[in-house]
């Protein structure tokens, strides 16, 4: 336990408070996290697919994971600690699965400190700490982390009332393809700012980067007509399709959702409630 102590104070040296994240500046976790090595890439892709099947050999999905993180491919060392926290092919081990997380943080990988921000917050194989969990959570956001960068960009909207800061950690894990970030943006817009053709737009892209919830919100809205916008049935069911096939195949992923199934206009908002009702999106990363 001392290590661990010690490894997690090192960890944290440098990191930020929450009250000193207003200096944020979006980092992807592509330009911080350690590449990956081939070989252990393609067993950690044979694991991911064999976990898949049912019912799965999780037995053999720990083996590869396992040969995976002997190369120091960090993306099996978060799979094969969630297997030992699971008991799923391996004897449950909250303590293996610190190992793991701590390994990640040694290789300096923004998902690793996100990992023990949980742990630490639950309490889990170590001292539960708030204080310690936003420490780490930080540190994965200032690093890249977009899972971390989601969780402290709802802090800042929903609990520190500072949306422009909040909107910033929220679209910054977006560009980098989180479907919870874009998700909550689109809650953010809908419930929020009343700006409800950007929450349309959000809802589309969690949809397209699979989150069911996306096009279920979607599919809600154009069956109902709400928020002023026109009842479509036809466009409705081919968004219930995409939830249905999102909710029975969580990989599926569809990049060219916003071309196949395009949006309408709002009645009212047109395409973007803070801009001229004739102005149409350009495709560019900035329209939103």
């Amino acid at each position: 336990m001392m290590i661990i102590k010690a490894l997690l104070a090192a960890a944290l040296l440098g990191s930020s408070s929450l009250s000193m994240a207003y200096d944020f500046k979006c980092i992807h976790e592509k330009d911080t996290a350690p590449p990956l090595d081939q070989q252990a890439d393609q067993w950690f892709q044979q694991a991911r697919t064999l976990s898949r099947r049912r019912p799965a050999d999780w037995s053999k999905v720990a083996e590869l994971y396992q040969q995976a993180v002997e190369k120091g491919h960090w993306k099996a060392m978060h799979n094969l600690a969630e297997l030992y926290l699971r008991g799923d092919g391996v004897t449950k081990d909250t303590n293996k699965a610190i190992d793991l997380y701590l390994k990640m943080i040694q290789l300096q990988v923004p998902l690793g400190y996100y990992d023990m921000s949980v742990m630490t917050q639950r309490g889990l194989g170590v001292v539960q700490s708030d204080r310690t969990a936003m420490q780490f959570l930080i540190k994965s956001a200032d690093m890249g982390g977009p899972q971390a960068q989601t969780s402290i960009g709802y802090i800042y909207i929903y609990e520190k009332n500072k949306d422009p800061i909040g909107l910033g950690y929220l679209k910054c894990a977006e560009r980098q393809g989180h479907a919870n970030a874009a998700y909550k943006l689109g809650t953010y817009y809908e419930s929020v700012d009343k700006n409800f053709p950007v929450s349309m737009h959000y809802y589309q892209r969690a949809a397209a980067l699979g989150e069911p919830k996306g096009a279920m919100a979607i599919e809600d809205i154009l069956r109902s007509g709400s928020f002023s916008y026109e009842k479509n049935e036809n466009l409705a069911n081919e968004y219930y399709d995409i939830y249905r096939e999102l909710a029975n195949n969580p990989d599926l992923r569809f990049p060219n959702l916003a071309k196949e199934h395009p949006l309408p206009p709002n009645s009212v908002q047109g395409y973007h409630a803070d801009k001229d009702i004739n102005w149409k999106p350009t495709g560019r990363d900035d329209d939103y």
